[in-house]
């Protein structure tokens, strides 16, 4: 088997075009350099018998979770030194690498944007709220909060299904696409008849990095308010129980 390209996508995504080890840019766009690409796809677990760290019959080794990201020096150090960079060693450092992506990304929207949009449109069907999960590369949350815990783990529960959903819509075939943005369409029920709006928005925003990087990024934002939320202003629209 080979890498395919949803997985490729998603290692390249999660890992922010970094090493998991140096955090080196992988893929140069410099103007002396016309896209120069030192990322190498790795296998945490070999699939041929004499290769690093190689277990028989693993099933699919091309599978995401067999995989990280990495320059090329890194690449042949890992495979070289195998009783260094054992197995757990390594999907420590592709975990810890993913979060600190995941981090940096959330400090910089919380500190560098700070001219969050005021008004956010109510989401009603499931395919534009597709529209705005499609192409997000990270995503802004916010929720009433909860009045127990039934709706901590609704809440929750909610925004990480926005978040999953993000992180594999421009991935999927577009047969798939539709069949997302029914389903989307059946999450907001729930959110309606759970008792709450779903809000939500799509922004181009500079992303400023502390390596001094900065990106232009597709930001998703969702808000969770309760119906009777005094903030949600509803232009003389009824809802549909009214």
């Amino acid at each position: 088997m080979a890498i395919s390209t949803k997985t490729r996508k998603a290692l390249w995504a999660r890992s922010a075009n970094k090493c998991c080890i140096c955090k080196t840019d992988l893929f140069s766009d410099d103007d002396k350099i016309k896209q120069l690409n030192i990322g190498e796809e790795c296998h945490i677990i070999s699939s041929k018998p004499k290769g690093p760290r190689h277990k028989p019959n693993l099933g699919d080794y091309d599978d995401y979770d067999n995989l990280l990201l990495l320059c090329r020096n890194h690449h042949k150090q890992i495979d070289e030194l195998t009783e260094t960079y054992t197995e757990e060693l390594i999907r420590y450092i592709k975990t810890n690498h993913e979060n600190w992506v995941k981090n940096t990304l959330n400090n910089s929207i919380k500190t560098e944007n700070t001219d969050k949009p005021k008004l956010l449109r109510r989401i009603t069907s499931g395919k534009e709220l597709f529209s705005i999960v499609n192409d997000s590369m990270a995503q802004r949350t916010d929720y009433d909060d909860p009045k127990n815990n039934e709706e901590s783990e609704f809440i929750g529960g909610v925004l990480q299904s926005l978040i999953d959903y993000g992180d594999i819509a421009s991935m999927v075939e577009p047969y798939e696409q539709v069949k997302m943005a029914s389903q989307l369409g059946d999450l907001i029920k729930d959110i309606e008849e759970f008792g709450f709006y779903l809000f939500a928005d799509k922004s181009l925003e500079l992303m400023n990095f502390q390596n001094g990087d900065k990106e232009k990024w597709n930001i998703a934002t969702f808000l969770l308010r309760r119906k009777t939320n005094p903030e949600i202003l509803k232009f003389g629209v009824k809802d549909e129980e009214e």
